[in-house]
């Protein structure tokens, strides 16, 4: 009777959640939240959060009864853990995933948090993946197949993720923190696959994903790797992007198809 009164609280909870602003919110316990936490423009104008109390997961189903998506991808924004770019890392991604066919979850992870943030992070990042995989049905989450993709530091957290925890598929865009004396970190070694990777050339993170797609190739794991010569970092979806990157989510979207297949 207990286990069934829980279920029930936590589908309430999912079903119920927060949308103060349109945008259904949970905690990692999977109960609703109404408010997220406060943004402001950067420097480039785009929206960032600087500071949150608690880690939050922003949900955008794709699915209906009709149509099951194809599953669910966790959205980690970058920021270099002092921040996360939650626009054109997140929400715009979570969007773009919906029209593609698939669930999205965007990842509202600990930043600014002193010396543990890194570990904060990948805690949040380990139960947001736990919550998809054992009650996304429950949130309106396809579970057909459960994948990251993370974006800077955003990456580096995803590839952690991966390395701790089985994944559908990975893709880290621009990720950072990867490299460490020109080899991939034991803390982000890749396990699984497919991975796609995409990065400019012109980054100054881009030794990092010249060094993760090196061990993927060293471990015989699958691993799309795109690498324009020009782009900068941080481009995400922005709609200035410059030309030589604005292709990525085509990119990403064959990738996709193919996992579809």
């Amino acid at each position: 009777m207990r286990w069934t009164l829980f279920v029930l609280s936590v589908a309430t909870a999912c079903l119920g959640a927060g949308e103060a602003d349109g945008i259904r919110r949970i905690g990692l316990d999977g109960t609703s939240r109404q408010c997220g936490p406060a943004e402001e423009a950067g420097k480039d104008g785009f929206a960032r959060i600087k500071k949150l109390d608690e880690p939050l997961l922003e949900l955008y189903p794709a699915t209906s009864a009709h149509h099951p998506g194809n599953g669910t991808v966790i959205v980690s924004p970058g920021g270099g853990y002092g921040g996360l770019a939650v626009g054109h890392e997140g929400r715009e991604v979570a969007k773009w995933l919906n029209q593609e066919g698939w669930d999205a979850a965007v990842l509202l992870y600990h930043v600014s948090a002193g010396e543990h943030t890194r570990e904060l992070a990948l805690g949040d990042a380990k139960a947001a993946l736990h919550l998809v995989k054992t009650r996304g049905d429950q949130c309106g989450l396809s579970t057909r197949k459960i994948g990251a993709i993370g974006f800077s530091a955003g990456g580096h957290l995803s590839a952690r993720l991966a390395h701790e925890a089985p994944l559908d598929f990975l893709a880290l865009i621009y990720p950072a923190y990867l490299d460490e004396n020109g080899n991939c970190r034991e803390e982000v070694e890749p396990v699984h696959g497919p991975v796609f990777l995409y990065v400019a050339e012109d980054d100054k993170h881009a030794p990092a994903s010249f060094a993760y797609a090196a061990a993927c190739a060293e471990k015989g794991i699958l691993c799309v790797f795109h690498h324009p010569a020009l782009g900068g970092h941080g481009f995400g979806l922005k709609p200035d992007r410059s030309e030589s990157v604005r292709v990525w989510p085509e990119k990403f979207r064959n990738f996709l198809t193919a996992l579809s297949k």
